[in-house]
């Protein structure tokens, strides 16, 4: 597909995928790129509601079946939203700053805000901690709900692993050896669970980093820094699957990264004209979902790098998430279960098999007597004139 500024699908592109996009504006839309017009767009917001403040700037799964959807902005506002219904289950107000990240644990909602206060939402008496000020992003690990990875700007909000049911430190990334004796910057404007040991971090001083935390050293086992004066990237957010990493930047669209081997990157997705504020990457690890301040929602091929679908969104997008058709599909029918279950009226009798209440609204009723019928002959015969005789007169 030739790269232009209009909205465009590849005709190989046959993959079924619902898109969620929540804007810089705080609209929040769903695209079916697998339906009859696959550039329509549904609001799910009402756009009347929104002011300055309503920036999206976090968006994540609530359950492992991709059917919930939790929703922060920086407005301190966090949504819980139902992909069945399509409709916000519950909304509130949490934190004094802007929601860097969100999940659950245990079935309590995980927030994060960018002063670093850290909020589980618990009943009747939340727990709150602080994980230190300049909070960029706050995720929970995928495989063990208990565990909490932070990033920040400065060496004080270097990669953190917490517990959060002691809300202690269980690994501090080490930052890497001294350059003359200075201290290299630290940015992690963006961290991700690998899996439950390994750690990836990108910044926006050009490194892609991966940290074991099961090994003494802190160090990072692993890492891309740009050091050709000519091709100076700044790292916007990452996204992971497998043995790779998935990079956009905020000038040269995004790279892809052997976690086995990341000296230099291995794939490069074109097409964007802005920062990629968004990556993701579907289920099957075939396709990548991206945000573009250039107001286009992508999906590229992850393996052949080819631009299979884009969108134009008419707002800056800055989280995108994607479903596969058959999540999304059982999703409604589990909801148009419970909807059955809730229509159904069940009538309480007594143990001789009559009801009360019943027999009671029927004994107050009058008693109507129809009037009996006549016979059809008896009707014919006296609606029939007879002849009458006629005396003659001499």
């Amino acid at each position: 597909m030739k790269y232009a500024s209009v909205n465009a699908k590849c005709p190989s592109y046959n993959e079924k995928h619902a898109l969620y996009v929540g804007a810089h504006t705080g609209s929040f839309k769903l695209i079916n790129t697998h339906a009859d017009d696959p550039f329509q767009q549904l609001n799910l917001q009402p756009i009347e509601v929104l002011n300055k403040t309503s920036k999206i700037t976090c968006m994540e799964f609530g359950n492992a079946e991709r059917t919930e959807l939790l929703i922060g902005r920086a407005n301190r506002c966090v949504k819980v939203f139902s992909c069945a219904k399509e409709e916000s289950i519950s909304n509130f107000e949490i934190g004094s700053a802007d929601v860097v990240g969100l999940g659950r644990s245990n079935g309590c909602i995980v927030v994060g805000c960018a002063d670093g206060t850290v909020q589980i939402v618990k009943y009747p008496e939340p727990v709150k901690f602080n994980v230190g000020e300049n909070l960029s992003r706050l995720r929970l690990c995928p495989d063990d709900e208990r565990l909490m990875v932070t990033g920040g700007k400065l060496l004080n909000q270097i990669v953190k692993l917490w517990d959060l049911e002691t809300q202690k430190v269980l690994f501090q990334a080490k930052n890497v050896k001294k350059v003359l004796e200075l201290e290299q910057l630290v940015w992690d404007n963006d961290v991700v669970f690998v899996n439950r040991n390994l750690i990836a971090a990108c910044s926006r001083h050009g490194y892609v980093r991966l940290y074991d935390t099961r090994g003494p050293t802190r160090r990072p086992v692993q890492g891309f820094t740009s050091s050709d004066p000519d091709d100076q990237l700044a790292f916007s957010c990452l996204a992971s699957h497998g043995d790779y990493l998935y990079a956009g930047t905020t000038t040269f669209g995004a790279r892809a990264f052997d976690l086995r081997r990341m000296k230099n990157h291995i794939h490069v997705y074109k097409g964007f004209t802005g920062t990629v504020t968004s990556i993701r990457v579907d289920p099957s690890g075939n396709h990548l979902f991206t945000g573009c301040l250039d107001r286009y929602v992508r999906v590229h091929h992850a393996h052949r790098t080819a631009l299979e679908y884009r969108c134009y969104v008419k707002s800056k997008p800055t989280q995108v998430l994607g479903i596969d058709w058959k999540e999304q599909r059982a999703a409604n029918e589990h909801n148009a279960v419970e909807s059955i279950a809730d229509d159904v009226v069940h009538i309480l009798s007594d143990q001789d098999g009559s009801d009360a209440e019943y027999d009671q609204m029927f004994s107050k009723m009058p008693t109507v007597n129809e009037p009996t019928k006549k016979r059809k002959a008896d009707s014919d015969a006296a609606n029939r004139k007879l002849p009458t005789k006629v005396k003659k007169i001499p």
